[in-house]
């Protein structure tokens, strides 16, 4: 879009299979002036360590998540906790995500079994 700056056809990669821990955060209702938008959001919690080094994955602000059946965008990313206090070493990723519309990311049928994801 040359407004925004973003690719109209947008490719993705199929999902990988990353464990984490989820936080279910409920329901964020907002008003606007087209409506009441209630939307889904979860917390993710990567370890750091697991998804550089083990599976050389990078987190970014835009990722989509997989989680049940349906896909979340991350929309803000910390690293809340050090290691021991070491201000250099970060042990954590926490995505805060929200659940993102069709419209925004299709990803044409590819929700199935997780278990065949790399």
């Amino acid at each position: 879009h040359e407004i925004y700056g973003e690719a109209i056809n947008k490719t993705f990669l199929p999902p990988i299979r990353v464990y984490a821990l989820v936080e279910w955060q409920g329901y964020e209702t907002e008003n606007t002036h087209l409506g009441i938008n209630r939307r889904p959001s979860i917390n993710v919690h990567f370890h750091k360590r697991r998804l550089t080094e083990d599976q050389d994955l990078f987190v970014r602000e835009g990722d989509f998540i997989l989680y049940g059946q349906s896909y979340y965008e991350i929309v803000i990313l910390n690293e809340p906790r050090e290691l021991f206090g070491q201000n250099d070493h970060k042990v954590e990723i926490s995505a805060e995500c929200i659940k993102a519309r069709k419209s925004i990311f299709d990803a044409g049928g590819m929700v199935g079994n997780p278990n065949s994801y790399p």
